[in-house]
């Protein structure tokens, strides 16, 4: 496990700034399942969890999300199958408490990308949900390192795709985040991982510019196949 390294992105995402960005986006999971739909031509993030990771693993799967924040995903995910053992590991204290008052059956540990307090291939499944897109590339290593590190078997991702890093300007500000091929990079880095599947999202209307995509992927850990 990576001792912990505070960043420029994760220094802005554990102060003020992440604090505002948790209160512009406190959804329920119905609202979230709104917002897809309206964005992808009616796909929703529940048709995206059952279609693509529930199909695939077991009633009891114990599953994390990295920089779970409110925990919204983690949410849907319990209403889609309540018997899932859920965590969230997130850096910002005020976010955390705000998702242990919502969801008290989510267990939430304060961590991050280069730090999740678990043991190896604790879990069934990692996940990051627009989380990735706010490390900085030459950090981005160390980020699937600590994740591929935790899972037993899978990695689901949902991130902004781009063939090639490209930087965006995230509300007025610079080197908060990218897009880039996030699937790519984990099958650079690791050997043992293969695609089980992946799907590119267009936005119907998107607010980031005209060619705006999402990548939703799942990577399965070849040596625990079955």
């Amino acid at each position: 496990m990576e001792q912990t390294k505070m960043t420029q992105q994760l220094a802005a995402w554990s102060a003020e700034f992440g604090q505002q960005y948790t209160e512009r986006n406190s959804l329920s999971p119905e609202d979230l399942d709104k917002v897809l739909a309206q964005r992808f031509d009616g796909v929703t993030k529940s048709d995206l969890f059952r279609d693509i990771l529930l199909s695939r693993i077991t009633a009891d799967a114990r599953i994390l999300e990295v920089g779970s924040n409110i925990g919204i995903q983690l949410s849907l995910l319990r209403r889609l199958a309540g018997s899932l053992e859920l965590y969230g590991v997130e850096p910002m204290s005020y976010a955390r408490e705000i998702g242990k008052s919502r969801s008290p059956e989510i267990h939430f540990l304060p961590g991050s990308a280069f730090d999740i307090v678990f043991k190896d291939a604790y879990f069934d499944v990692v996940m990051t949900n627009g989380v990735l897109i706010h490390i900085h590339p030459s950090d981005l290593p160390r980020a699937l390192t600590e994740i591929h590190r935790s899972t037993r078997r899978y990695i689901f991702l949902h991130e902004y795709y781009s063939e090639s890093p490209e930087e965006l300007t995230y509300r007025g500000n610079h080197g908060l985040m990218w897009k880039m091929n996030f699937m790519d990079a984990y099958l650079k880095q690791f050997a043992d991982l293969q695609v089980v599947e992946v799907r590119h999202l267009r936005y119907a209307n998107p607010e980031g510019g005209p060619d705006l995509v999402d990548q939703v992927c799942l990577l399965e850990r070849i040596s625990s196949s079955r």
